[in-house]
């Protein structure tokens, strides 16, 4: 006897990612946070769960301060960049001569999370490229560059 499944995409279905994804779009305000020393872990952290696996990001700031976005949701991983903290800071537009607010990442993920890094209010875009892929098959991320200590250079297949 013979058992029928229906197919479902996985990660390495290479026809997810070539064909144009299907559009996703959010955008909130990120009230202050007490995050006024920069390095602290953010407890207004947004967490955005996409429902499908990702094929590319843009997250833009629209508020007047800085925003972080991150991997993971863990105390070091907000930290300061330069001393191995793993987010990356997007700048209000404007700031210091730049008109970027905004960054496009070809990236798979089913999450990300976005804090104000300094004690005031702020506020986010998100639009997403998402494949067919059910978030299920997205493995966990972690590892040097995600969550790893501050000065750890291991890269974990």
């Amino acid at each position: 006897m013979s058992v029928f499944e229906q197919y479902s995409p996985g990660l390495g279905s290479v026809g997810n990612y070539q064909v144009a994804g299907t559009p996703w779009l959010t955008s909130s305000t990120i009230p202050a946070s007490g995050n006024v020393a920069n390095t602290s872990r953010n407890s207004s952290t947004q967490h955005i769960q996409f429902p499908y696996v990702t094929k590319q990001i843009t997250i833009e700031n629209i508020g007047t301060g800085e925003i972080c976005f991150t991997l993971k949701d863990e105390g070091n991983a907000l930290g300061d960049g330069v001393n191995g903290g793993h987010s990356f800071t997007i700048p209000p537009s404007g700031s210091n001569g730049s008109p970027l607010s905004r960054v496009t990442l070809d990236m798979k993920t089913k999450e990300i999370f976005i804090s104000n890094k300094h004690n005031q209010p702020g506020g986010f875009q998100v639009y997403a490229s998402l494949t067919r892929i059910d978030r299920r098959h997205m493995f966990e991320l972690t590892g040097s560059g995600i969550n790893s200590e501050p000065g750890d250079t291991t890269i974990v297949p």
